[in-house]
């Protein structure tokens, strides 16, 4: 009897994939590192925004947690504008500015001063 009809043999014997099955094996393999955006609590988002307020109005170093699928980015800067019509916040850098969204803020922590002396949250 032929090896084909026997347990597994039908599929064992004709290995075949689909260009449709490599562009998902592909996507699959470079979509495992990406991360899910961490929820933030309503008392942490307070911490942020008071943060963000002191950065802006003492000039206070502030270094800023931005989420990005594959892994966050720490930028260090003075927030200098708060855009509450655009939900955006200016961070002026050594090197230029950057304008980043609410949404996509994960931490904001003082390097120095902060509330009651804290810097860490």
């Amino acid at each position: 009897m032929s090896k084909k009809l026997e347990a597994n043999g039908l599929w064992e014997s004709s290995r075949m994939m689909l260009p449709q099955h490599k562009e998902r094996i592909i996507q699959h393999r470079t979509q495992i590192h990406y991360q899910a955006k961490p929820l933030i609590h309503e008392d942490e988002w307070e911490m942020i925004a008071q943060n963000v307020d002191m950065s802006l109005n003492y000039t206070l170093q502030a270094t800023i947690e931005v989420f990005n699928e594959s892994g966050n980015r720490y930028i260090h800067g003075i927030v200098t504008s708060v855009s509450t019509f655009g939900k955006k916040i200016k961070i002026e850098m050594e090197h230029g500015f950057e304008w980043v969204d609410f949404d996509q803020l994960v931490t904001v922590k003082l390097e120095e001063g902060g509330v009651y002396g804290e810097t860490d949250f």
